[in-house]
């Protein structure tokens, strides 16, 4: 996965297998819709979250479409190795980076990212 901040905004290109299990080849944010990008090393979800096209495998991968029940938000997820079951109405991970977009096809993007490369993130929105 490879992260490029733009000045008019963030894209996050999936590469190889991620296009796959993702069903996305890029998601292009653009920097005026983008709410809040937060970069955590522990990520912890609680809510009811149902697949609504991609690859869900507990402890091994969570990567694509999902909705928030409660929210009814629509989430883009690529978590490689979350704990927990969404259905279960917990999901939590390792090194995630966190998008809240406005009017966007996705509410949210959930997405696992190296620590050096979250802080710039977090950096290039704040500047």
């Amino acid at each position: 996965m490879r992260f490029i901040a733009e000045d008019d905004g963030l894209t996050i290109k999936l590469e190889g297998g991620e296009m796959f299990f993702g069903l996305k080849r890029k998601l292009v944010l653009p920097r005026e819709k983008i709410v809040d990008l937060t970069w955590t090393p522990e990520f912890n979800y609680r809510d009811l979250l149902l697949r609504i096209g991609g690859t869900g495998a507990p402890r091994i991968l969570y990567a694509g479409h999902f909705r928030d029940v409660d929210t009814k938000e629509t989430l883009f997820l690529y978590l490689r190795r979350p704990k927990g079951i969404p259905e279960l109405r917990s999901i939590s991970d390792a090194n995630v980076l966190a998008v809240t977009m406005r009017d966007y096809p996705y509410a949210k993007i959930f997405v696992n990212c190296r620590p050096d490369i979250g802080t710039s993130l977090m950096k290039w929105l704040a500047g």
